[in-house]
C-alpha cells in the first residue's frame, strides 16, 4: 500500500433500515469494504489502552442493531461500571441497565450481577424450551436477541472487593459465554486490561478485536499467540488513529485490519431519536431472518 486508507476518520452512515445480524456494518476495513461483525450466535471482546477507540466500536454496534431495537427483535442489557459515564447518553436503546448511578459501596455491584443473573435465567429457560426441538433459538420480537453490552469489563471481574459479588459476575459471565450464544444471549465486552488473571474468561470470546496498545505482545493476550507474527500490530498503532483494530474470529486466524465508525455526541442523540420514534409493527409470529426488514 502507498498509503494508509485507514487514516482518515469513518463517518457514521444513517441507520440502517434493514438488519442482518451475522453481519453488523460497523465500519471499514484496509481494503476499503464494508467492516461487518456477527452478533447473533457471537461474543466479541474489545481490548486496548484507554484512548485507542473502543467506545467508537460500542457506538458502532449499537449504531449497527439500532434497526432490530427499535423493532423489538434485539433487547441491549447495559452495564457501564464507570457510573455511566460512556453508555448513559443511549439509555432509552438499553431494555435494562446498570450505571450505578447514586449507588454507593457495593449496591451498584449488586444490580450488575442481578443483571447478569436475570440474563443466565433468560438463557437457561430457552435451554429448556429448546432442548430436542433445535440446536439455535431463532430471535423474534417475542422472544428477541439478548445483548449484554459490558463497558469496562475488568472493573467488574476483578477490581471488585466484594468476593460474593466477584464470584457471582464471574460465575454468570462464564456461563453466558460458554452457553449463551445458541439460546439468543450474546456478549460484547470492552476492556483496558487483558490480562487472564483479570479477565479470566478471556478465551471464550468467539470474536476478539485488538485496539492500540501500549506493548507490542499485548497483541498476543488480546488475540491470541501468534497474532502478531501474523500482522496484527498493535502497538504500531497510531495514536491518532483511534477506533482502528485488528479482529481474529473464531476459526479464522489470519487477523483483520479495520476501523471503527467515529461518533461524536450529535450522532449518539440522532440514534437514539430515531430508535425512538414509533416502532413498526412486527408480527412476533414471524421468525426473524437475516436481511429482514425492520
Amino acid at each position: 500500500m502507498r498509503r494508509d486508507p485507514l487514516a482518515a476518520v469513518v463517518a457514521p452512515p444513517e441507520p440502517a433500515e434493514s438488519l442482518d445480524l451475522h453481519a453488523l456494518h460497523v465500519g471499514r476495513d484496509e481494503l476499503c469494504r464494508p467492516a461487518t461483525m456477527p452478533v447473533l450466535y457471537a461474543s466479541t471482546l474489545l481490548a486496548g489502552e484507554p484512548g485507542a477507540g473502543k467506545s467508537s466500536a460500542i457506538w458502532s454496534y449499537l449504531l449497527a442493531m439500532a434497526p432490530g431495537i427499535r423493532a423489538g427483535l434485539v433487547q441491549v442489557w447495559a452495564i457501564d461500571a464507570k457510573g455511566g459515564m460512556e453508555l448513559s447518553m443511549g439509555q432509552p436503546l438499553f431494555r435494562r441497565a446498570a450505571f450505578g448511578e447514586g449507588a454507593e459501596g457495593a449496591a451498584w455491584q449488586a444490580d450488575i450481577a442481578d443483571l447478569l443473573d436475570e440474563a443466565v435465567q433468560v438463557m437457561q429457560r430457552r435451554q429448556a424450551v429448546l432442548r430436542g426441538v433445535s440446536r439455535k433459538h431463532v430471535p423474534t420480537t417475542a422472544e428477541p436477541l439478548i445483548v449484554v453490552l459490558i463497558d469496562e469489563l475488568a472493573a467488574i471481574t476483578s477490581y471488585i472487593t466484594d468476593n460474593a459479588l466477584k464470584k457471582r459476575i464471574n460465575a454468570a459471565l462464564s456461563l453466558l459465554l460458554s452457553q449463551g450464544r445458541a439460546p439468543g444471549v450474546s456478549v460484547i465486552a470492552a476492556t483496558q486490561d487483558p490480562r487472564k488473571e483479570v479477565v479470566q474468561m478471556r478465551d471464550l470470546f468467539t470474536h476478539r478485536i485488538a485496539f492500540r496498545t501500549a506493548e507490542a505482545d499485548t497483541g498476543d493476550l488480546i488475540l491470541g499467540d501468534g497474532a502478531r507474527a501474523r500482522g496484527a500490530l498493535t502497538a504500531a498503532i497510531p495514536t491518532s488513529t483511534p477506533g482502528v483494530a485488528y479482529l481474529v474470529a473464531d476459526g479464522e486466524p489470519e487477523p483483520v485490519r479495520f476501523r471503527f465508525f467515529f461518533m461524536v455526541d450529535a450522532d449518539i442523540r440522532r440514534l437514539v431519536e430515531r430508535v425512538r420514534r414509533p416502532r413498526l409493527v412486527v408480527s412476533s409470529e414471524e421468525p426473524y431472518r437475516p436481511g429482514d426488514a425492520a
